[in-house]
């Protein structure tokens, strides 16, 4: 069997993240947990003692020139995520990072430039969207199961994000200094990149309300609506918010020949589909945190950098939010 790739995860701030990050770098059996660096020594603490690690410590640099370390999983804020990515690369680390990857499209293209340069992987978690498209799902699409796909619904609606676990505190995400977008591109961007594999299309147009509807001072929004417009026709209706004490996931969509439902609190199955013959039931794979980013890692393919792919979708974010200020139509740059 080839070496077992050495993992550390850099920072916890998206601790939603590190700690499935951290669990599977534990229990695969194809990597090893190598390191976790945080500042805050308590949250250091709580993390490595369910997730035993070679190295434990506050300092990222010797977490990033530690040559046991093959892939860095930097899930510090966005702010300081480019930073940690750049000196990670420039180490000759490989790097699967949060999303959304930097503050402004210029930072993510000088980001993919780099890793590009360096022959290095750079992947940013939204692209875990894709994971619910795969399999059945996406065969089902493709072959016309639903007829021509026509609209989706998405509605991901939540309360505040947590700084930690415990904490009541909503943390950085609700920082416009360390986090460029709120609530609505939160969960949105993984929609972006589920519907785009799904589809087989790219976002053409954007337009979106988005505001404080509950939260007035909050530096960013809690919700956002979207209406997506894609090249081959669909159109996507995206909602996502922290407005909501009872939450909820939940998508639809709807083809000339029937319907798929991705709703747990409606139905049992993961995933139901409708049509002139009956109901069936899909079961697509459940989420692997580093499946993707270490797969790349093992073949090798750093060129073109899959967070090209990431831009993608921050690009069309980005273009809701505009949207939003000026009342039209946008297209993703």
């Amino acid at each position: 069997m080839p070496r077992k790739i050495g993992v550390a995860v850099v920072g916890l701030d998206h601790w939603y993240t590190a700690f499935p990050a951290m669990a599977e770098a534990g229990k695969r059996r194809d990597t090893h947990l190598v390191a976790i660096a945080d500042k805050s020594p308590r949250r250091l603490s709580e993390a490595a003692a369910k997730n035993p690690a070679d190295q434990v410590t506050t300092d990222f640099d010797e977490v990033l020139s530690n040559p046991q370390v093959d892939l860095v999983c930097s899930l510090v804020n966005t702010r300081d995520n480019v930073k940690v990515v750049r000196q990670a690369l420039k180490a000759g680390k490989h790097v699967a990072c949060v999303k959304p990857m930097a503050m402004t499209l210029r930072q993510v293209d000088s980001l993919i430039q780099l890793a590009e340069e360096q022959r290095r992987v750079l992947y940013s978690f939204d692209l875990l969207g894709r994971q619910r498209a795969e399999g059945e799902l996406k065969s089902l699409i493709k072959r016309g199961g639903i007829g021509q796909p026509l609209t989706v619904y998405q509605t991901l609606a939540g309360g505040l994000p947590k700084a930690w676990p415990d904490s009541k505190h909503p943390g950085w995400w609700t920082d416009p200094a360390r986090a460029p977008v709120g609530a609505w591109a939160d969960h949105a961007i993984y929609t972006i990149d589920m519907l785009r594999f799904l589809l087989d299309a790219e976002v053409e147009a954007v337009h979106a309300e988005i505001e404080n509807r509950r939260y007035k001072k909050l530096g960013v929004e809690d919700y956002g609506v979207a209406t997506l417009r894609f090249t081959n026709g669909v159109v996507a209706v995206v909602e996502d918010t922290w407005a909501s004490d009872q939450g909820g996931h939940w998508t639809k969509i709807i083809g000339t020949k029937g319907m798929i439902h991705m709703d747990p609190a409606a139905f049992s199955d993961p995933v139901v589909v409708v049509t002139a013959r009956g109901r069936r039931t899909l079961k697509p794979r459940g989420f692997d945190i580093l499946r993707d980013a270490v797969a790349l890692v093992r073949a090798g393919k750093a060129k073109p950098s899959p967070a090209r792919e990431s831009r993608k979708n921050l690009a069309t974010c980005f273009a809701a939010y505009r949207s939003a200020k000026v009342g039209r139509y946008i297209k993703p740059s």
